[in-house]
């Protein structure tokens, strides 16, 4: 069949553009490489380097295995492009309910103590706006496992509401390379369960990812994809405090911005209940972090923009000078946050390792798509992650859905 849309993924800016489309009456067909199951597999990429990456596949993508984070960001770079997404990013709030994190969700011993601390601290953490329906949440502490509860919005949504729309959805279908004629893109050559197989289309959206939409960029023909892939890279801190205990909330309930233009850096709070999750982290000394309060701080940083990722999938990233002096001014700032909690120094640790999440850049707009989010090839387009310019330092979700939304309204 003849798709007006071949979309490839169906995360955030898949699934937002495939309801946009169909409820424009277009004829869509949205390719996912994952499964239609619930909750996604957990899948943990590492550089060659080591640094990890967390990410998923299947339906919704990322954000069924996300923390509920919804914050605008990076509208500067974007509007020097012509993006302005002020009224796509009022119509998703709408649309998901998303709100700071609510009262109910947070514990008197807990956030609510916290943020009392911090206010006589000098400290500007608040909370952190989330897409939970406070009337549904079991306070359970796995939004990162798919939420069992459905407090949480996903891009699942969207995607059930383009498929009642008229959408079609193929699973366990991993598009390998685009079908070009005469510079023109046609559709896609995948591999699917049974074999090859080719879809055919007047427009190809790639919305597969961070890391997927370069590598199929590049094999189709675009030798620039690749380069200058961040990841908003990350360190955790953990301490062990006296009196307050997060371990009833949302993870990731407050954050502190303050620090982010100047120096790079965001602070969020979290708490994790998953000993087996916990011992990766913390390896031998997880029992006595488990049998206390333990408190955590990420800090997380607005990376160079230098790694790359190549054409079998595998990549290269690693922390640059830069980064890591805003990983050390970041921590610094983390312990004083933590002993203003109540943790003594000797209970403060960092997590090994460096790790990140929001895995994006290699396909930038300004070098790879234009302003309109096409390549070089003509009909063929990027609507994910791999479009943003730079590292926002923030979880770059709702911007996502907004440029789908923006996108959407130009087909």
């Amino acid at each position: 069949m003849n798709y007006d849309f071949i979309i490839v993924g169906s995360g955030a800016g898949g699934a937002t553009l495939s309801k946009e489309l169909a409820k424009k009456g277009r004829k869509v067909l949205i390719l996912e490489t994952g499964s239609n199951i619930f909750p996604l597999p957990f899948v943990l990429e590492k550089s060659v380097e080591g640094t990890d990456i967390f990410t998923a596949y299947g339906a919704g993508g990322a954000t069924v295995l996300a923390n509920a984070n919804g914050v605008r960001c990076l509208e500067k770079p974007l509007a020097e492009f012509g993006i302005f997404l002020d009224e796509e990013y009022m119509e998703l709030e709408k649309e998901t309910g998303l709100a700071p994190i609510h009262d109910s969700l947070l514990s008197p011993d807990g956030s609510h103590r916290l943020l009392e601390i911090c206010k006589k601290a000098g400290i500007g953490m608040q909370k952190m706006p989330k897409f939970i329906d406070h009337t549904k949440c079991t306070r359970c502490g796995n939004c990162s496992l798919g939420c069992p509860s459905g407090a949480k919005w996903t891009a699942l949504s969207f995607l059930r509401e383009a498929e009642a729309l008229g959408a079609e959805v193929v699973y366990n279908t991993c598009v390998e390379k685009v079908i070009v004629q005469n510079g023109i893109a046609k559709g896609v050559e995948c591999i699917s369960p049974n074999g090859p197989v080719k879809y055919f289309s007047n427009t190809v959206v790639l919305a597969a990812g961070g890391i997927k939409t370069p590598v199929i960029l590049q094999n189709s023909g675009i030798k620039n994809a690749g380069q200058n892939l961040f990841i908003d890279t990350c360190e955790f801190y953990y301490g062990i405090t006296p009196d307050i205990d997060l371990s009833h909330e949302p993870p990731m309930q407050l954050v502190n911005t303050e620090f982010l233009e100047k120096d790079g850096f965001i602070h969020s709070t979290g708490s994790i209940k998953d000993k087996s999750k916990l011992k990766y982290y913390l390896k031998d000394n997880v029992d006595a972090y488990m049998n206390n309060n333990l408190f955590a701080v990420i800090v997380k940083i607005r990376d160079e923009a230098k790694g790359k990722i190549y054409t079998d999938g595998t990549f290269s990233k690693a922390a640059t000078a830069q980064d890591r002096k805003r990983l050390d001014k970041g921590g610094e700032a983390a312990r004083i946050l933590l002993m203003a909690a109540g943790a003594k120094p000797e209970t403060i640790q960092k997590r090994e390792g460096i790790y990140g999440g929001h895995n994006g850049a290699a396909a930038a707009i300004g070098v790879v798509v234009d302003k309109n989010l096409q390549t070089k090839i003509d009909n063929l387009f990027v609507c994910d992650a791999s479009i943003l310019p730079e590292s926002p330092g923030l979880p770059p979700m709702l911007t996502i859905m907004a440029i789908a939304k923006w996108f959407a309204k130009k087909c």
